[in-house]
């Protein structure tokens, strides 16, 4: 039972078949999962790295999955003269950064678009390796900052509106104050 995809080197770059899904194990938020990846929350505009658990001396691709598509490649990195070099970028946002002996992904100023199931794979020892995954996800805490926001300019906009009604009560209350129609004024010689 699983999900089994057919992988393939297309002019340098890995393709992923569509799959079949075998049934009988377990799905995580709408993916068919042979493993629970980790969680990230994320907020958009923000940097984050997903490590990866397969060692750095293998040459390393990031794929990404949504539910109900194939994975799509986004990043191709091998590792030569002491250090990474990518071979293949889905977007400038992406890169790769050593961390503790493995090639991590690292995506700058993330967006909505970047959701999703992120994992990496490797060919070790003539058997293609699947890293746990992570699941990408957005940040309620942007939301609620922004909620923040909004309350305290509303509560700002009343205490403004309070203080502009209080003002205008008074002035209605100075005009309504009767002066005499007649003034008198007498002169001394």
């Amino acid at each position: 039972m699983g999900l089994y995809y057919c992988i393939a080197d297309v002019n340098q770059h890995l393709t992923v078949g569509r799959g079949t899904m075998l049934q009988g194990f377990q799905t995580t938020a709408g993916f068919p999962m042979l493993f629970v990846p980790a969680k990230e929350n994320v907020q958009f505009g923000s940097t984050v790295t997903l490590s990866c658990n397969i060692s750095y001396i293998y040459d390393t691709m990031w794929l990404k999955q949504n539910p109900d598509l194939p994975p799509t490649e986004v990043l191709g990195v091998t590792f030569t003269g002491g250090k990474p070099h990518q071979e293949f970028q889905l977007s400038s946002r992406f890169s790769v950064e050593l961390i503790n002996r493995s090639l991590a992904l690292k995506i700058s100023d993330v967006e909505e678009s970047d959701m999703g199931l992120y994992y990496c794979i490797a060919n070790v020892n003539q058997h293609l390796t699947v890293g746990r995954g992570t699941m990408l996800q957005g940040s309620s805490e942007f939301i609620f900052k922004r909620w923040d926001c909004i309350v305290i300019g509303f509560v700002v906009l009343i205490l403004l509106l309070a203080v502009f009604i209080t003002h205008w009560r008074i002035k209605q209350k100075k005009r309504d104050v009767k002066m005499p129609s007649t003034v008198y004024f007498t002169r001394k010689d």
